[in-house]
């Protein structure tokens, strides 16, 4: 048991395992919420109307591996029904990638952060109310029945993970031994964690379409020599192939070291965050963060220098480029 869920956490965003050495043990979903919030009355999320008789099964644990950070439509569905639901609360999760951890959902659109503070007893109840909405069997006796209809991989609240993979709520990060407000965010006190699958987070689920799909989606896949992979472009039904992550050689500049670790983020105009920084460093021009005229300018010079379309973005062939020019002369 201890293996197989270590195993699967192995690829769980870096952020959601990185503040303390990980613990386990099942809990409850009622022992998510303080005790006094269960006497609290709160709206409850609802079911639409005509879902159909046949349901999904439990989402496959699916890692980010794509940078597109802007809400898919089924998880911006997901955090509307929540606010909608639940007025004093609000949602985000719209991260520039490389700001969040090495690896997490939100770069690729499939994670939503409720804000919703456990410290807050009618707040508390909202999250027990939501946890026993998703995870609940329903009269055909199918368990976390609406878990499975919106595609959902694994919720994070309040020192505790549930995941699809085994059904179970575990201790996350050691954190209820670790109770300063400060670590609030770390634990997912202050805001609950839900991460989809990729039918989940496009909306192909039967909670939004009436229409149970068929078979697991991978995502776009990462190529062997590149530590990102191009953005989502159509279904893959097959498993990805996992690769160790790529390393700076030796003796690697640090423009090189910048490269190597947002290695095949595809971008373009107005793109933000920190992999176009690592692009503007190389190119030598202002590190604005963001993909501007001045940037695009200097891609497009490169690109013509290297015989390759100057079309103002970047793709996996400019990148293999900017690391070959850039790796260390042995």
């Amino acid at each position: 048991m201890f293996g197989m869920f270590r195993s699967r956490l192995a690829h769980v965003p870096l952020r959601l395992i990185a503040v303390l050495a990980l613990t386990f043990g099942a809990v409850s979903a009622a022992a998510v919420a303080a005790t006094p919030a269960e006497a609290i009355s709160v709206p409850s999320l609802r079911a639409p109307a005509g879902l159909p008789r046949a349901i999904e099964p439990m989402a496959d644990y699916v890692a980010q591996t794509s940078c597109q950070p802007a809400f898919r439509s089924g998880t911006l569905a997901l955090g509307r029904l929540l606010v909608r639901t639940y007025p004093n609360t609000s949602f985000g999760g719209n991260y520039a990638c490389g700001t969040d951890g090495g690896r997490s959902e939100h770069y690729d659109g499939r994670a939503v952060d409720w804000m919703n503070t456990s410290r807050d007893a009618r707040h508390a109840a909202q999250a027990a109310s939501v946890i026993k909405f998703l995870l609940a069997t329903d009269r055909s006796g199918n368990k976390f029945a609406m878990a499975r209809r919106m595609g959902v991989m694994y919720i994070i609240w309040n020192n505790n993970i549930w995941g699809s993979w085994d059904g179970k709520w575990a201790a996350y990060n050691n954190c209820a031994k670790t109770p300063s407000p400060s670590l609030d965010s770390a634990c997912h006190r202050n805001h609950m964690h839900i991460s989809l699958s990729w039918n989940g987070a496009l909306g192909r689920t039967s909670f939004w379409s009436k229409h149970v799909f068929g078979g697991n989606d991978y995502g776009p896949c990462r190529a062997k020599d590149l530590n990102w992979a191009a953005n989502y472009a159509r279904v893959n039904y097959s498993q990805c192939r996992s690769y160790p992550a790529v390393g700076a050689p030796r003796g690697s500049s640090s423009a090189m070291q910048g490269l190597v670790r947002y290695s095949g983020v595809a971008m373009g105009y107005n793109f933000y965050g920190p992999p176009i920084a690592a692009v503007q460093a190389a190119l030598r021009v202002p590190v604005t963060y963001r993909f501007d005229s001045q940037t695009t300018a200097a891609v497009n010079r490169f690109k013509r220098a290297h015989r390759l379309v100057a079309n103002g973005v970047i793709d996996a062939l400019t990148w293999r480029n900017l690391l070959a020019v850039y790796k260390p002369k042995r």
